[in-house]
């Protein structure tokens, strides 16, 4: 019986020390990493992340009336729209104990893409946003992007796309 006891308190020692390391100690050290590196954003919120922040911002930019301009930007994405005024171009955002890096310079993205050795994830659509884009090239991973984009390629060739000078 006290064998069992035991066991049961080694087991949930474990689990709770698991669930600080992970939901503490690792964004903690994330967050430390980007700014050594200049990279700053809004805090890490325990394990919500910045979701509330993000949430309390598209109802606010829902509530406003729309402008008949084209940008947009701070109406769809209205955490980008303002993170980016207050953080720079580049920032560190939280979904959860899971971090998302927001970058906006052509050079950080191109070296990003080109750099073959790691994998980079893309982001889950919500469910409004999969209706929109559908089973299109953005939303495929894997072999089903592979083969897409095998079709895709074929036709921006130099050679079948014609530029018509005037």
């Amino acid at each position: 019986m006290q064998f069992l006891l035991l066991g049961i308190f080694i087991f949930l020692v474990s689990f709770f020390l698991k669930f600080l390391h992970s939901i503490i100690w690792v964004p903690g050290k994330i967050q430390a990493h980007f700014r050594k590196q200049g990279i700053r954003g809004p805090g890490y919120r325990l394990i919500f992340g910045n979701t509330a922040e993000i949430r309390r911002m598209y109802a606010e930019a829902q509530s406003k009336s729309m402008s008949l301009d084209h940008d947009i930007i701070h109406r769809v994405v209205p955490y980008y729209y303002e993170w980016s005024a207050l953080y720079g171009k580049s920032f560190l955002y939280w979904f959860g104990t899971k971090p998302r890096l927001a970058i906006a310079d052509p050079d950080m993205i191109k070296e990003a893409l080109l750099n073959t050795g790691l994998s980079f994830e893309k982001m889950r659509f919500d469910p409004l946003s999969a209706l929109f884009f559908g089973s299109g090239l953005l939303a495929l991973k894997g072999e089903r992007w592979a083969h897409r984009r095998r079709i895709l390629n074929q036709v921006f060739k130099i050679e079948t796309v014609k530029v018509r000078v005037i």
